[in-house]
């Protein structure tokens, strides 16, 4: 396919929200090849349980309508295009009432996630407008304070303790919350404070990196992308800087999770964990996952000092928010439907925090 590897290199909304889209599916070879212009995308031919999720790039209040097509994302730092799939139910369940008034394309996807344990993956394929002079993250963020009791967070200090002892990039804080009694306004106003997160690198992070070289053609996306294990295992053990990341070179890359269903709003298939609404960890607030560069230091300097994350160092490369119509409430989706005069649509019903998932 002409690819270079890795190892090379040293509540919801209705469905007429605009989106940036592509008018034919393809891969990104460049500026040329990007439409800028807005549709309207409806859940036409999509699974009915997908309009309870709204993903909005939170820069451009784009939707990400998932299981459709490649949309579009263009900003000071890089542009191409994602591609967000999400287990159906139709992959578990034969007899799904969905499944005869489902088009083609989520028809694919689901054969796609059938024989898989993952319940999404999200594909990227980008061209940078800027090179990183310091380490890239992944993150995993809330915009308010997670209220837990004392020793359920003492308890999960120390497993994210443990994670960041095995993983030696990864990083997370608890925020800062007004109510404290050592909250300092003076440090937030300065940017001096760190967001309740958890991050990873992104070279360890990403479960699949491809790196295409000019003329060459990158691989599509929505399928599966390829990239040897060997390549894989040496990203997750260099880490931050194992990456050549310049303005030539396209970058195809997924992140794909078992333990997620943004459906269901629910964590599941951790080992040892019976499943769990996510609302008894965030609340009823969104979750956004970003990707970002932390600009006070190189690679080698963060490795040493293993600086915090404040966000004055802190520079976001996209933001994306994730909602779900039965469980969260407030962020921008809610704010961007009050604007355009729409209404969120309620669910029949809730969510039973005690149903568990089979494959």
């Amino acid at each position: 396919m002409g690819v270079v590897s890795v190892d090379v290199f040293p509540k919801e909304l209705v469905p007429t929200i605009p989106v940036m889209k592509k008018k034919e599916m393809g891969p990104v070879t460049g500026p040329s090849n990007i439409h800028n212009n807005r549709n309207v995308v409806s859940h036409k031919g999509q699974h009915s349980e997908l309009e309870k999720i709204c993903i909005l790039d939170t820069k451009t209040m784009s939707r990400i309508v998932p299981n459709s097509e490649p949309i579009c994302i263009s900003n000071e730092c890089f542009e191409g295009e994602v591609f967000f799939m999400v287990r159906t139910p139709d992959v578990d369940n034969a007899k799904d009432n969905n499944i005869h008034s489902m088009g083609e394309t989520p028809k694919r996807i689901s054969e796609y996630l059938k024989p898989k344990k993952r319940h999404f993956e999200f594909q990227f394929q980008i061209k940078l407008k800027k090179v990183p002079t310091g380490p890239l993250f992944l993150g995993c963020e809330v915009e308010h304070p997670i209220k837990v009791g004392r020793v359920t967070k003492s308890l999960t200090s120390f497993l994210l303790a443990m994670i960041r002892r095995i993983n030696s990039g990864f990083h997370y804080s608890w925020g800062v919350d007004p109510k404290d009694k050592d909250y300092d306004a003076g440090a937030v106003k300065e940017g001096n404070y760190e967001r309740t997160h958890l991050s990873f690198p992104v070279e360890a992070s990403m479960d699949r990196i491809i790196i295409t070289k000019p003329g060459e053609t990158p691989p599509p996306l929505g399928h599966e992308l390829h990239e040897s294990n060997e390549s894989v295992k040496r990203r997750r053990k260099l880490g931050a800087g194992c990456i050549d990341w310049n303005l030539k070179d396209t970058y195809t890359m997924c992140l794909w999770s078992a333990y997620v269903d943004w459906i269901k709003w629910k964590s599941l298939n951790v080992p040892g964990c019976p499943s769990f609404s996510m609302s008894t960890v965030t609340g009823n607030q969104p979750i956004y996952l970003s990707v970002y560069e932390l600009t006070n230091c190189s690679n080698d300097e963060y490795k040493k000092k293993k600086p915090e994350h404040y966000q004055k160092d802190v520079s976001i490369y996209t933001r994306l928010e994730f909602s779900n119509s039965t469980a969260t409430e407030g962020g921008m989706v809610e704010s961007f439907s009050k604007s355009k005069g729409l209404q969120r649509r309620e669910s029949e019903s809730e969510p039973s925090d005690t149903d568990s998932d089979t494959f």
